[in-house]
């Protein structure tokens, strides 16, 4: 009896001593969890820096170098009832935009301005256009600009090629 219980004890012992070894089948596991775990991970991070980039939109410069004036004079019938384009026009419910570019916002004459837009130090160029053009509101909260604004980015660029070209801002 005594003899049965050494064996068992010396077969339990081997099997404790082999639970502290891990197999060349356990190891090969371990090292796929490890590979398909990086492989979710770069998998993870492509696709937020995707989403990253579907919501900043599209680089304005690679918009503006495929923006097209004649659709952009499309977009802008919808600006006409409140803009004009020509140098010396007139300001109607919004201001005449002959100059604009690459000045401070709140520069046309004798055109009255929100304070909001008067201090949001926004200076007219291709990037603050296309923001401004998406949703003003957004852009500088407080204006009295009612356009909801033009959710297409490309549109966005094509209005603002055809504003550089009527306006005097050509690049």
């Amino acid at each position: 009896m005594l003899r049965l219980k050494s064996l068992v004890l010396v077969a339990l012992a081997l099997v404790v001593a082999a639970c502290g070894q891990p197999s060349s089948e356990s190891k090969e596991q371990a090292a796929d969890a490890k590979d398909s775990a990086v492989q979710a991970t770069e998998q993870a991070t492509e696709q937020a820096a995707e989403k990253a980039a579907e919501v900043a939109g599209p680089d304005i410069a690679d918009l503006m170098a495929k923006a097209d004036p004649e659709k952009g004079a499309r977009l802008f019938l919808q600006c006409r009832a409140c803009h004009s384009l020509e140098e010396g026009g007139i300001n109607k419910v919004g201001p005449n935009l002959y100059g604009m570019f690459d000045k401070a916002a709140g520069q046309a004459a004798d055109f009255v301005y929100s304070d909001a837009l008067l201090n949001a130090g926004v200076t007219w160029d291709d990037a603050s256009m296309a923001k401004w053009l998406e949703r003003p509101a957004e852009f500088v909260p407080g204006n009295r600009m009612v356009f909801v604004g033009i959710r297409d980015p490309q549109g966005r660029a094509d209005l603002i090629a055809y504003l550089r070209q009527q306006t005097g801002g050509a690049q």
